[in-house]
């Protein structure tokens, strides 16, 4: 018997034996499964270091004081100044605008192009634009511009934290 026919005879007794479940395992316990079956008694809760999901309910509420008002618009003031100075570069403009917006926001405004930008010069002093229900991480700051009324929203994530513009558009778009 010469080498090629050998190969072929033990490839074929060895697929013969594998499916008589002589070797490597029966097909038919291949297809069982091994786990155990499930408990109907034990329930499964999802949760992130201990806490169940279902009972999270956002970040802690901020009271929505005067003085966090007033440092919202103050932080505002300075992003609007920044935003509106068209006669910087992109790269300038954008360096003076990164400290003071989101990282979310960052990922858009690097694209912006400020010679493009219609609102130029801001002619009013920052107010806050009222809301439905008043809430200490975000305050809706609006201003008057050469190019109609402008909406700065601040957010901070907790008490001690900066506030920071997630976004600047007219206020139409809102």
């Amino acid at each position: 018997m010469n080498k090629k026919k050998a190969a072929t005879a033990i490839a074929a007794g060895a697929v013969v034996l594998m499916l008589s479940g002589c070797w490597g395992g029966s097909p038919v316990a291949d297809q069982q499964s091994t786990a155990p079956a499930p408990d109907p008694s034990v329930s499964c809760i999802v949760s992130c270091q201990d806490v169940p999901q279902a009972e999270h309910t956002g970040p802690p509420s901020l009271a929505a004081d005067a003085t966090a008002k007033e440092e919202a618009i103050e932080a505002a003031v300075k992003v609007m100044t920044a935003y509106t100075d068209t006669s910087k570069s992109k790269e300038e403009w954008f360096r003076a605008l990164a400290p003071l917006i989101t990282t979310a926001y960052a990922q858009d405004a690097q694209y912006i192009q400020p010679p493009r930008l219609k609102a130029r010069t801001v002619t009013s002093a920052g107010s806050e634009l009222p809301s439905d229900v008043p809430d200490g991480h975000q305050v809706r700051v609006k201003f008057t511009t050469n190019a109609g009324e402008w909406v700065v929203i601040m957010t901070r994530a907790s008490a001690g934290a900066p506030w920071l513009a997630s976004n600047v558009l007219p206020l139409e778009a809102i």
